[in-house]
């Protein structure tokens, strides 16, 4: 039964695998194929591995098509949710059955991976998958979800010539992706390891240094990201082994399965997940070293902060044992000029041809001034340092 077509979605790229073929053969497919049993089985009747080249964001928003899909390929709801599209990296796997016998097995599983230049410009490679495979005729249907260079021409050359012992094994396109995995993380962690090592030669300036630290903060939030996606995808890889080991153990006729086909892309899989923990380690070590690196900047500025704080109260030291002198000098002569200002005064009188001193009656006056504007200074001073920087405190 042929359900409503769409007329808005864009055509889709199809690339058809044929045992006769040495290459792919691509051609452009109408939504509408999508649509119905008889066109969508017609895209890879003829196909032993077909490659299905397709937007998921577009699939997500038309609801037709978004059903048409889920219909023929089996996909599950929850592959449309939003924390799966929101994810930085999952495995799932479906056994299809019909009448107790397995009909199909579908997997889905997605990767990203952050690659930084040495421009500190940064890029996200996605390697977002559904593989729908048919145990009746073994054949391959792969969706790649939203692909873009360099994935987008991974994806089938890892994929073209495979060996026909392989195909009766649901896992062999994942023994082929997963060594581009590898390649693309060991890619993002020598990035990154490169920056750290272009950090650590840079030859520090004489005199005050000046590290970068918002450089080395960016280099840090990069090299985060990288280990995060690391994690993920070698979680995945693990993954996919236990679906594998799953799936072996599942009644399938044993003309389906070669085991020896098998055992090497257990082993395929087995290889690759170790080198993505290796690459883990070294992505841990790249980030403990741009640390020691960060703390380094940080000692050295707090280091030479501490050497011109030590001059300045050296300074400082120097300037108060100078006023220390000045104010042992001031006191010196300060008696000195009191009693010269007290007898210049013209309440004293000093004859020098009759050796006569006379000293005005009124001389208490000096005194009656002079004490109360010494107390009331004092006590202005005593007030205006208790009270006053209390005051502006409190603002």
């Amino acid at each position: 039964m042929s359900q409503v077509s769409c007329q808005k979605c864009p055509p889709i790229s199809v690339l058809q695998w044929k045992p006769e073929n040495s290459h792919w053969h691509q051609r452009w497919v109408d939504s509408d194929e999508f649509h119905s049993d008889d066109g969508c089985q017609a895209i890879y009747a003829e196909s032993q591995i077909c490659i299905i080249l397709a937007s998921a964001n577009d699939i997500r928003a038309c609801i037709s098509c978004r059903n048409s899909f889920t219909k023929t390929f089996s996909i599950p709801q929850i592959w449309w949710s939003d924390y799966c599209r929101n994810s930085n990296g999952y495995l799932g796997s479906d056994i299809s059955r019909h009448n107790g016998v397995i009909t199909g097995f579908s997997t889905w599983a997605y990767f990203e991976v952050k690659h930084l230049d040495a421009k500190m410009q940064y890029q996200w490679h996605k390697m977002n998958l559904f593989i729908r495979w048919l145990a009746p005729t073994k054949q391959t249907i792969i969706l790649a979800f939203d692909t873009r260079s360099p994935v987008a021409e991974r994806i089938p050359d890892s994929l073209q010539n495979p060996d026909s012992s392989c195909l009766g094994d649901p896992f062999w396109v994942y023994a082929r992706l997963a060594s581009d995995v590898v390649d693309l993380q060991d890619s993002a962690v020598w990035a990154i390891r490169n920056q750290v090592r272009a950090i650590e030669t840079e030859r520090k300036p004489k005199g005050k240094p000046q590290p970068d630290y918002r450089h080395l903060h960016d280099v840090a939030r990069h090299a985060i990201h990288v280990t995060e996606s690391l994690n993920v995808a070698a979680e995945s890889m693990g993954g996919i082994l236990a679906q594998h080991d799953e799936f072996l153990s599942q009644n399938f006729p044993t003309q389906m399965i070669q085991i020896d086909a098998s055992e090497t892309i257990h082993r395929q899989l087995l290889f690759c997940r170790h080198m993505l923990n290796n690459l883990r380690h070294r992505s841990i070590s790249n980030r403990e070293r741009l640390q020691n690196e960060i703390q380094l900047a940080f000692n050295t500025v707090a280091q030479y902060d501490a050497g011109i704080s030590v001059q300045i109260g050296r300074a400082a030291q120097s300037d108060g044992a100078s006023m220390r002198k000045v104010a042992f000098v001031t006191m010196m002569f300060l008696p000195a000029t009191f009693l010269s200002a007290v007898f210049s005064m013209s309440f004293f009188d000093f004859q020098a041809d009759s050796d006569s001193w006379n000293v005005s009656s009124k001389f208490w006056i000096y005194w009656v001034f002079a004490i109360p504007i010494t107390i009331a200074s004092s006590l202005l001073w005593y007030f205006w340092h208790r009270v006053f920087p209390l005051t502006l405190m409190e603002h």
